[in-house]
């Protein structure tokens, strides 16, 4: 099953070619000081029995050699349900640290269900790639069908089907009619 599962980093291969060959190999130096490499409209994805599982772009890329880490700019990512979109997080920045396997992304978190109908705002998210789980330690907003619900932290599935708030504070629409599905959108 291993051997089904493939994970793509599409850094754009000839872009980061073009770019190393441009830059020049950096020392060891000089990597703990700044990135070895960068890349602008970067995806990376991941994918297994040829469905895309999850898929994170982002404006640029700072990749670190020795943390095998990349820095990211306005990062989103895309959680995928038998190849389709289910739900979608984009923030202000993030990184993702390959050996952790941990997606971290900070500063005006939105996450967006598009099944369950659900939005999620945050300061700061994480995504466990193996897992598929996403958490927040920072308080939460929960808006869902004229529902608003406030917590100090979250745990979740990928697609936000199942969510945990914990501490939480519901606010419920005043009059029944506002109950409805409500508009989700990034």
């Amino acid at each position: 099953m291993e051997a089904a599962r493939s994970l793509k980093i599409i850094f754009l291969i000839s872009l980061l070619a073009a770019g190393m060959a441009g830059c020049g190999q950096k020392g060891k130096d000089n990597a703990k000081n700044g990135p070895t490499q960068r890349a602008e409209d970067v995806i990376i994805s991941e994918s297994e029995m040829g469905q895309s599982k999850w898929l994170l772009t982002t404006k640029a890329a700072d990749y670190y050699d020795e943390e095998q880490k990349v820095v990211m700019t306005e990062p989103k990512l895309i959680n995928k349900t038998e190849g389709k979109e289910d739900s979608s997080i984009k923030a202000d920045k993030g990184y993702y640290e390959f050996e952790k396997n941990l997606i971290t992304l900070s500063g005006g978190v939105t996450g967006v269900s598009l099944s369950e109908g659900a939005t999620i705002k945050t300061s700061k998210m994480y995504y466990d790639t193996k897992t598929r789980k996403v958490w927040t330690d920072k308080p939460v907003t929960l808006k869902r069908g004229g529902v608003t619900v406030k917590g100090a932290a979250l745990q979740a599935n990928a697609d936000f089907s199942e969510i945990q708030l914990y501490k939480q504070v519901t606010q419920l629409p005043k009059e029944l009619r506002d109950f409805d599905k409500g508009e989700v959108a990034l």
